[in-house]
């Protein structure tokens, strides 16, 4: 088929299908350019048949979509031509009344949204994803019910998906430069580096705090809260991204993968992180997935302009430590940086006290987190708040 035969976008032939493996494998290799990082098209997808095998991912957790014309029928190898693509992953999710009420749902994160250049301008991403916001509407839900909400990430600024229904909430983050640990400030409390055994019990830990403050955190202006659970899985994915990456390139296991300090009061704070791989070495980036401290909803302010109380200085001082042990983890892996995605108050502060010139950084053209809103139709002043929009929900 030659490009003056190609269908229209509007076509009632194009059809959104789940790709056989044959098809996800043609499609890796049509979008590996843009998203194949550092690594060689054959590393790129070993690392992709890699992730699909992780347990986010297994049992159908991740589906591969393609748009095809159904009048162009298969090669001999089964395989249709491919309009556009991307890829769904299925997350637990907690959806928040105004009344308190907090209910466990399935959502889908959408990525690696892919138009091959050839076909651009078409109008076939469109197609694709409104097609695809229908069938996410009722997709992988229990007995056929209706989903609440999809995410994605976009890379290309605000517009075009919010066209399509996906509202772009904050997407910021502050960055920490690497430190050795001769520059190391002390704040007088103990760091443990955490490995992934570490993992299961704080994030089960972290699951029951987020579901706590979901249902007390309330507001007049807010009538729908929303979160995606930061679960052992959803870690464990980002980790075998990671582990993928630092064994080809730089022939290293990362063992730590967080790190956890004990406020004055007793109470734990923590993080979890993972190295993340540019094209090129300058956006090598050691990523904060998730920052987490016991009780945290107790203390949550929406501002820095109450007094700092005795509490919150406990907690900046925790908070503060386990990002130095992040700028030092940083530093041994020869990243830029250090980002925290959506930062709270209180990390704000405690990032100042470990680098003063840390300063919040709004991105408004990539990662630009975008919710869309499937479930039953609220009025138009509706408020829908996204709670933990941080880094271990991107995919």
């Amino acid at each position: 088929m030659d490009i003056e035969s190609l269908p229209a976008s509007s076509s009632a032939t194009l059809q959104l299908v789940p790709a056989n493996d044959a098809e996800f494998i043609q499609s890796s290799i049509m979008n590996a350019p843009s998203w194949k990082g550092p690594l060689n098209l054959d590393d790129y997808l070993e690392r992709e048949s890699h992730l699909r095998k992780t347990n986010l991912n297994r049992h159908g957790g991740i589906t591969a979509w393609i748009l095809v014309d159904t009048l162009h029928p298969p090669s001999h190898k089964g395989t249709r031509r491919i309009l556009a693509s991307c890829e769904t992953l299925r997350k637990r999710a907690l959806v928040a009344r105004k009344d308190g009420h907090v209910v466990e749902t399935i959502s889908h994160g959408i990525g690696s949204v892919y138009c091959p250049e050839a076909y651009r301008g078409r109008g076939y991403a469109q197609r694709m994803l409104t097609e695809l916001a229908h069938i996410l509407d009722t997709w992988q839900q229990r007995e056929g019910e209706k989903g609440d909400f999809t995410v994605l990430w976009s890379d290309i600024g605000k517009q075009f998906y919010t066209r399509l229904g996906w509202t772009v909430y904050p997407s910021t983050h502050i960055s920490l430069s690497p430190r050795s640990d001769s520059d190391r400030p002390q704040h007088g409390v103990s760091v443990q580096l955490l490995g992934p055994g570490d993992l299961e019990e704080l994030c089960g830990n972290d699951e029951i705090l987020l579901k706590s403050a979901m249902a007390k955190l309330t507001s007049p202006d807010v009538d729908v809260r929303v979160a995606l659970i930061p679960d052992v899985v959803t870690m464990q994915w980002h980790h075998a991204r990671e582990e993928f990456l630092c064994m080809k390139l730089c022939k290293r296991y990362p063992f730590h993968k967080g790190a956890l300090a004990k406020t004055t009061d007793g109470r734990r704070a923590w993080c979890v992180w993972t190295r993340t791989f540019g094209a090129t070495p300058q956006e090598n980036l050691l990523n904060i997935l998730r920052l987490v401290v016991d009780g945290e909803e107790a203390i949550d302010r929406t501002s820095l302009e109450a007094t700092m109380n005795k509490d919150d200085e406990a907690t900046e001082t925790a908070i503060a430590a386990i990002l130095e042990a992040a700028q030092l983890e940083a530093s041994n892996w020869g990243m830029t940086s250090v980002h925290v995605w959506n930062p709270s108050p209180l990390t704000v502060t405690a990032a100042k006290k470990v680098e003063s010139s840390s300063v919040i950084v709004d991105r408004d053209y990539e990662s630009l987190a975008s919710l869309r809103w499937h479930g039953e139709i609220l009025p138009a002043s509706t408020r829908v708040d996204w709670i933990a929009n941080e880094k271990y929900a991107w995919c």
